[in-house]
């Protein structure tokens, strides 16, 4: 088994992470091209790339893993549906697709007419050991500051809430943008390195994890989502088909404001959503279901 992809890969910079990807298109048919792989796992989203490896390596099984549905991001209109249909094509030649919720597998299923595997997200709980800690009335959001987080709508609840702290770990092309209009109620923490994010969320009483309204996100469990849940911390995320009947998601600023109240006094349902990730995203368990999925093609 071998293990291909870029060395390192800087997702603060908005034109580095498109040229990245772009290139990868091109660059990961070159790593397979010849070397009689039997199966080739893509475990990364970005459109076409997966085709160019089964044309270039026809006799090995090519399976996708696709996380994020890229051309909703940053298309729409007629330049969406030249796209789309060349990347229907490229789906139907892979051998295999695995999709991370079940919200994904339906809109593939329709799609294409063939249902893919389901195989969630995964957190490893040795990222995220418990510590004891001594929350205060704290609202947090961690990750990679884009528009497409849809920050705005928690700096809006941060004005409606000054008696309340709300605390954004992160860096990103939208950072200067946030912070120039943000309450003084909100602080920014900037950067933090991956292995110490487990201490801030253990500091919090209730997180958040965001995405905009682009149809993109409505398939996609986001990892902040996960994350807070492991530390059995509470979360509130923006409404999505991909998160079903889960009590504690919202529409606007109001309904995450009434939801914060009630999260404030209500601890209790960050257990439950503990042990809900525990039951359902252990990166041990995950690992499996993946490792089946490719040795029943080789």
């Amino acid at each position: 088994m071998d293990v291909l992809t870029f060395k390192s890969f800087d997702r603060l910079s908005k034109w580095k992470k498109f040229w990245k990807s772009l290139a990868w298109i091109f660059y990961a048919p070159y790593l397979v091209a010849g070397k009689g792989y039997d199966v080739i796992y893509c475990d990364d989203s970005y459109p076409f790339y997966g085709a160019i490896v089964k044309a270039v390596c026809p006799r090995a099984k090519v399976v996708l893993r696709i996380g994020d549905l890229h051309l909703m991001y940053y298309y729409s209109g007629l330049v969406y549906k030249v796209l789309h249909f060349l990347e229907r094509i490229a789906w139907l030649m892979a051998d295999e697709i695995i999709v991370i919720s079940e919200a994904m597998a339906e809109y593939f299923h329709a799609e294409i007419g063939r249902r893919p595997k389901v195989v969630l997200d995964p957190v490893d709980p040795a990222d995220f050991p418990p510590i004891r800690s001594y929350p205060t009335e704290t609202i947090m959001f961690h990750g990679t500051l884009t528009k497409n987080k849809n920050v705005d709508i928690m700096l809006e609840a941060a004005k409606w809430l000054p008696y309340y702290d709300f605390v954004i770990l992160g860096d990103g092309p939208d950072y200067a943008r946030l912070k120039k209009i943000a309450t003084k109620n909100v602080h920014f923490q900037g950067w933090v390195p991956f292995k110490d994010i487990y201490q801030h969320i253990a500091s919090c009483s209730i997180g958040v994890a965001l995405r905009s309204d682009n149809p993109g996100n409505e398939y996609v469990v986001t990892s902040p989502f996960i994350q807070y849940g492991i530390m059995g911390k509470p979360c509130l995320v923006t409404r999505r088909k991909v998160f079903g009947d889960y009590k504690w998601q919202f529409s606007n600023v109001a309904e995450m404001v009434e939801k914060i109240h009630i999260l404030m006094v209500r601890p209790e349902e960050g257990k439950k959503l503990k042990e809900h990730v525990l039951k359902n995203h252990d990166a041990k368990k995950i690992a499996e279901e993946i490792w089946t999925i490719l040795s029943s093609l080789s």
